[in-house]
């Protein structure tokens, strides 16, 4: 198996030292192409020779909540990415472009790495209650099993499905793609959404790939499997702070900065559950007001809602690394503009 690039080593280790929020912003903008390039490095890598796809697991046969026969699996939204390139990916992870005058700031919310009987209802308690619509991006080992907790995730996944939230497959196991052959990798994405499809009876048509890292034969799997690659520009960095304050803080001000976007959190951490409640609260607080289009507020969407917002609206760049050198620019003009106190 192959290692990550050097580069892409030496660059993500940077960001986890050093919030962008915590650098001056000429920094933020140089860590974040260092960043961005260093994962197209990876994702446009040439993929690993294959390797035998067996592992020895078995097949869990329990009934679906819901008979697939009776399911729209239409898409709801444009497609936007049908080469699931991830350059292209990360760029539709920034949203719609939004002109001078408009203050609407979108954020949709998704949720990795579960679901688990102990926090995801805390979660699913939480949107409910600002009546929001989130993705979750679901590990399929989690829902094979007859043990009590296996029973129980699947419980909770039905749960998600029947309070309006879109189900994505994060892959069976949790793997880096990167580093597995042909037949590991397509094992990985086919028995995740085998496992998902079983138990809320309709197979996820959204995909994110563990760690954000995805290479060529994964890319061609997800063109031809007709799966929507889904990434992030907005991340809290949940599974390495446990701290909900500063989190917050770190999401907030990334948002403000961003202009709106895809959130990244997990639905398996209590502190992250702490934190959905200070950010929610703090968006509400905020609302974008149609009748002040000019005023920048927030309106969190799902998914669905967010891909059509950006087909309507697509951002005049060509790459994620060129919107952001725009946008630093601005956002160093608006500071030289402020009067002196």
């Amino acid at each position: 198996m192959r290692g990550l690039p050097r580069v892409t080593l030496a660059a993500l280790t940077a960001l986890g030292i050093g919030s962008w929020l915590g650098l001056g912003q000429p920094d933020q903008t140089r860590l974040k192409e260092l960043v961005f390039k260093a994962r197209d490095a990876v994702n446009e890598a040439t993929s690993p020779t294959a390797t035998p796809t067996a592992n020895g697991d078995p097949v869990m046969d329990f009934a679906p909540s819901v008979a697939p026969e009776t399911l729209d699996t239409a898409r709801p939204w444009p497609r936007l990415n049908p080469e699931a390139s991830a350059k292209r990916a990360w760029l539709l992870a920034e949203g719609p472009y939004h002109p001078p005058g408009d203050g609407e700031r979108l954020v949709t919310l998704t949720f990795d790495d579960g679901p688990f009987p102990e926090t995801t209802p805390s979660v699913l308690r939480l949107l409910a209650r600002y009546n929001i619509h989130a993705t979750f991006f679901v590990l399929g080992r989690y829902l094979d099993g007859d043990d009590d907790r296996s029973k129980a995730t699947r419980d909770v996944l039905r749960q998600i499905v029947s309070s309006g939230h879109l189900v994505g497959n994060h892959t069976h196991d949790h793997h880096l793609l990167t580093q597995l052959g042909h037949g590991e990798t397509l094992a990985q994405i086919e028995e995740g959404a085998a496992s998902i499809t079983k138990v809320i009876g309709k197979e996820p048509i959204v995909f994110r790939p563990p760690y954000g890292q995805v290479d060529v034969f994964t890319m061609q799997v997800l063109k031809e499997k007709q799966l929507e690659l889904v990434l992030w520009n907005i991340e809290a960095e949940d599974m390495k702070n446990d701290d909900p304050v500063a989190m917050f803080q770190s999401i907030r001000g990334q948002l403000e900065y961003s202009g709106g976007g895809i959130v990244l959190l997990h639905d398996i951490r209590p502190s992250t559950v702490v934190m959905l409640g200070k950010l929610l609260e703090w968006m509400s607080l905020r609302k974008f007001d149609p009748a002040h289009k000019e005023k920048p507020g927030f309106r969190v969407v799902d998914l669905p809602a967010y891909i059509r917002a950006t087909a309507e609206s697509p951002q005049p760049f060509s790459d994620r690394i060129e919107l952001e050198r725009k946008r630093s620019a601005q956002h160093q003009a608006g500071i030289t503009r402020r009067p002196r106190r």
